[in-house]
């Protein structure tokens, strides 16, 4: 009975469906499968789990400064910053002279590659400075005030402890002290000190200068105080006071003094640093200036502009770009220099008087065993001069020796003539018996014609 009446829903649900399927109209059949395909899109476009919908990412918030490591990540901030300006103050108190000051601001563009340092002492000899490099090219004021390039490159700048001649992260692992949280310009710091010990300036100071004089560091020892920003992580400010005596043995004559030196950095403008890149001298520029310095109203000469000019010391020093010099000095007076009344010195003559004022008056300035190459004499038009190459411990060396015409000196109220000492140190790669000859052929006495 159940089979039957199963059987029989069958055959009725059956005759329904085919009904259905012969009564059906076509359209309405396409319109409802329309319907249908429409609402599954929008169905799968609700759908949370479907790869289309757009997750916004969250950021996570940064964590403050933790005085455990807020000073080692500080130090990599300089190295991860686009841009930053670091002023700079040094004092110096000496015990057999006078004290003195000397101030920079450096304004540094990592991204480009780029920094701009302005700095001024209370040193007689260098009273202002600048200096630009851009990439693999520096360049830096000489004493005609323009900027010349000169053998330097930008470097990544690093804060460095001057008494050791370190960079601070090479000593920092865990030589420093956290003092504690303080307030410095209403700003929350961190503060830290690395105390030097005599343990640490001999592992890590340079080696004393053992040439004419000595430097050391003496008690009491280097403090270095480092000021973290405890908002930011950035490093704001760096002292150190350091303790050095000075040794200068010249002849018999021995000069010993002590200085006491106290440092300031001040780190600001982070990653908003921005500055006027000055005017350069390109190192492919072939001009010419005129010398117009200390010496001027004692001998004239000509220089290629790319040539550094110095006079840190009153009398001129020229420097090309790849480094090679050439210091000017009046030597006084060598009164067998001076032409002979009447007739031209010949040839032989002069090598012999230039060994003779070689030997007497320059060989014994020079260390270890110096020995003289070649000698010239040279009779030109203007100037008679011998030349001299010396080797020695220190290197190779040319001399160029000459007195002012006698007339002149007189003409300037001198009864000796002066006598003028050309002395040129070559880089490797500069022939030395050639660099500079064009500037001395240059070189005259009186007004230019």
């Amino acid at each position: 009975m159940i089979h039957q009446d199963i059987k029989n829903k069958n055959k009725k649900t059956q005759k329904q469906l085919f009904a259905f399927q012969k009564d059906r109209d076509p359209l309405k059949w396409f319109s409802g499968l329309f319907v249908l395909i429409f609402l599954l899109g929008i169905l799968t476009a609700c759908n949370p789990t479907s790869s289309a919908v757009s997750v916004p990412e969250i950021t996570p918030t940064p964590e403050p400064p933790q005085p455990e490591t807020a000073l080692e990540n500080a130090l990599q901030r300089f190295d991860e910053a686009q841009s930053f300006t670091v002023t700079a103050s040094t004092g110096a108190k000496q015990s057999n002279s006078d004290d003195w000051t000397s101030t920079s601001t450096q304004y540094v563009d990592q991204i480009n590659q780029t920094s701009l340092r302005e700095s001024e002492t209370s040193f007689d000899w260098d009273i202002k400075h600048t200096t630009l490099c851009i990439s693999a090219t520096c360049y830096s004021a000489d004493a005609t005030g323009l900027l010349k390039p000169v053998q330097s490159a930008y470097t990544i700048y690093r804060p460095k402890i001057e008494s050791l001649g370190k960079d601070l992260s090479e000593i920092l692992d865990s030589n420093y002290t956290y003092v504690g949280e303080n307030t410095m310009d209403g700003m929350r710091v961190f503060e830290y000190e690395i105390r030097m010990t005599k343990e640490m300036v001999d592992a890590y100071a340079e080696a004393p200068l053992q040439d004419f004089y000595t430097i050391k560091l003496i008690e009491p020892y280097p403090v270095v105080t480092l000021y973290v920003n405890a908002e930011d992580g950035y490093l704001v400010k760096m002292t150190e006071i350091y303790n050095d005596d000075w040794t200068y043995a010249f002849m018999d004559e021995v000069t010993n003094y002590q200085a006491e030196y106290t440092l300031e950095h001040n780190y600001s403008a982070w990653n908003s640093t921005t500055f006027a890149i000055p005017a350069v001298v390109d190192i492919q520029n072939t001009d010419w200036q005129d010398y117009n310095g200390t010496y001027s109203l004692l001998v004239s000469f000509q220089f290629p502009k790319v040539y550094s000019l110095s006079e840190t010391y009153d009398y001129p020093t020229l420097k090309t770009p790849a480094g090679s010099s050439m210091d000017f000095k009046v030597y006084g007076n060598i009164a067998s220099l001076s032409p002979l009344e009447g007739a031209e010195m010949d040839q032989e003559t002069g090598v012999a008087v230039c060994n003779g004022v070689v030997q007497l008056w320059m060989l014994p300035g020079f260390t270890g065993s110096p020995v003289i190459e070649s000698t010239e004499w040279f009779d030109m038009e203007e100037l008679d001069f011998c030349k001299t190459v010396i080797s020695s411990d220190d290197g190779r060396e040319v001399e160029y020796l000459f007195n002012e015409p006698v007339d002149y000196a007189w003409a300037n109220g001198r009864m000796l003539p002066a006598t003028f000492w050309i002395s040129i140190t070559p880089v490797e790669g500069d022939d030395a018996t050639t660099v500079f000859w064009d500037v001395i052929q240059t070189i005259h006495f009186g007004a230019s014609e």
